[in-house]
């Protein structure tokens, strides 16, 4: 079926575990930093089908991190780029997209009971800790990102528990507020480097739309950290997939 696309996987893998692989259905919370280059592994990797959620478009300070950006991009919505993408890359990836914000009222249909594994890249606190709840009461595996931003240093992302987790602001709010919710332990990514304090260099420019996501503080970010924190994220889900 695949085999010219996938055959440097297949020599890996099998044959076997390919198809479980083109068979599974993962949804990709998320396609910013971390979430855009963790959608191209998964989809270069053979997941078979795969959802993507993020009501964001481009805009110029994506351009330093966001694999799925271009200039050709700006103002575009990010799901309407990856499912272009997805096209050109791997042509028997099934590629579902909802340009929505995720909460409670639509859980039930970006996450279907059937969901194989679902990736939290979100940057919002509150819509993190919905989806982690609701895989929990579904029985759905889920690997959750926490924060890249204001780090340098790849090599120090690790894949652990979120009781494991140091040096990540981010992790410390969803230890104690998982903690609330009677859930104890969740597979992570996290850096353990201590996050540097950025540059305040007012508002953005005006040279590009305005991103639809208001948030509180903005990071900085690289080229690297983000990135190299979506491919790790996208082989653990294949690797827990094939493993099962």
């Amino acid at each position: 079926m695949m085999q010219h696309e996938l055959r440097r996987t297949e020599m890996l893998i099998g044959e076997e575990k390919l198809t479980k692989l083109h068979n599974a259905k993962v949804v990709l919370l998320g396609l910013g930093g971390v979430g855009g280059t963790c959608f191209e592994t998964l989809v270069r990797g053979g997941i078979g089908k795969l959802t993507v959620v993020d009501n964001d478009i481009f805009t110029l300070s994506n351009l330093n991190r966001q694999l799925l950006s271009s200039y050709d991009n700006i103002g575009r919505y990010k799901v309407d780029a990856a499912r272009e993408r997805a096209s050109q890359i791997n042509k028997y990836c099934e590629i579902i997209a909802y340009k929505e914000f995720i909460g409670l009222d639509n859980l039930e249909k970006i996450i279907p009971r059937d969901t194989d594994y679902v990736i939290d890249a979100i940057d919002t606190v509150t819509s993190k800790l919905q989806v982690i709840e609701y895989c929990r009461e579904k029985g759905i595996p889920v690997i959750s990102s926490m924060g890249t931003g204001n780090k340098l240093d790849p090599t120090k992302l690790i894949v652990t528990d979120i009781t494991k987790t140091t040096m990540c602001p981010l992790a410390k709010v969803m230890r104690r507020e998982l903690k609330r919710r009677g859930i104890g332990t969740l597979k992570v990514i996290s850096s353990t480097e201590k996050p540097l304090v950025p540059m305040e260099l007012g508002e953005e420019s005006g040279e590009g739309p305005v991103s639809m996501l208001r948030k509180r503080s903005t990071p900085g970010s690289t080229s690297f950290v983000p990135p190299a924190a979506g491919i790790i994220l996208a082989g653990e889900v294949i690797n827990d997939l094939i493993a099962r």
